[in-house]
């Protein structure tokens, strides 16, 4: 059953027009939280919005490529609210599927590291001072079970490797920031029909986010660890 938020609740959804990240900004605002849709494309974010009739869900520009970006929107809720509660990071990309670790190129590595582990861990930097002092503060990483480092396997190194780079960064923030309250997870969602999951997936973006919405808004969890369908699932 769904435990009441407090009202004053303040997410910010990289990736948010589409997707999962539509699905968990759908989800937030259905619990009364004031949700900012990061999307790259600001013209995509205002269409899904009106698409799905959304209300409390304001499209704002992020592309966690771009610090300015970036600084731009952390502003933007600064000036508008002082505070955030909430961050996932759930931009990500996935190329070279089949490209084998001797094959593939370095540019596409870095490509993807660029998005799935320096743009999360940068947005977290900066979101933190409006996070700190919020008893609900929470930072969500969106990984993939192509990250735990017990399932490797050999192709798509680059996206298999952010996404390892990622869940250690989720344990070390946590570490970090353990003290403060603010809490620090990460989780995947499995496999899921979006444009990056294609369409024979057997998920759905709402079933994909239902994890990160436990653990944003149920109290579900605990801080630093890896999760899938609310339960742990192996590093």
């Amino acid at each position: 059953m769904n435990t009441a938020v407090d009202r004053d609740l303040v997410a910010l959804v990289s990736g948010g027009n589409r997707g999962i990240g539509l699905a968990v900004c759908e989800g937030f605002a259905r619990r009364g939280v004031q949700v900012y849709m990061g999307c790259r494309d600001l013209a995509e974010g205002k269409a899904a919005v009106e698409r799905r009739r959304l209300t409390g869900v304001i499209p704002i520009q992020l592309d966690v490529c771009s610090e300015s970006s970036m600084l731009a929107a952390i502003d933007t809720i600064a000036t508008v609210h002082g505070h955030l509660d909430l961050l996932v990071n759930n931009a990500g990309m996935s190329v070279g599927v089949r490209d084998k670790p001797s094959e593939e190129h370095m540019a596409q590595a870095r490509a993807t590291f660029e998005v799935n582990f320096f743009g999360p861990w940068r947005l977290s930097q900066y979101a933190l001072p409006l996070m700190r002092a919020r008893a609900q503060a929470h930072i969500i990483n969106v990984s993939s079970g192509h990250g735990s480092s017990t399932k490797i396997e050999g192709n798509n190194l680059a996206y298999r490797s952010s996404k390892s780079a990622l869940n250690v960064l989720t344990q070390a923030m946590a570490i970090e920031l353990a003290d403060s309250g603010i809490r620090v997870n990460c989780m995947t969602p499995g496999w899921v029909r979006t444009k990056l999951g294609g369409v024979a997936a057997p998920r759905s973006p709402e079933e994909g986010a239902e994890t990160i919405l436990w653990l944003a808004l149920d109290g579900g969890g605990e801080t630093g660890k890896f999760y899938k369908d609310r339960t742990l699932f192996p590093w």
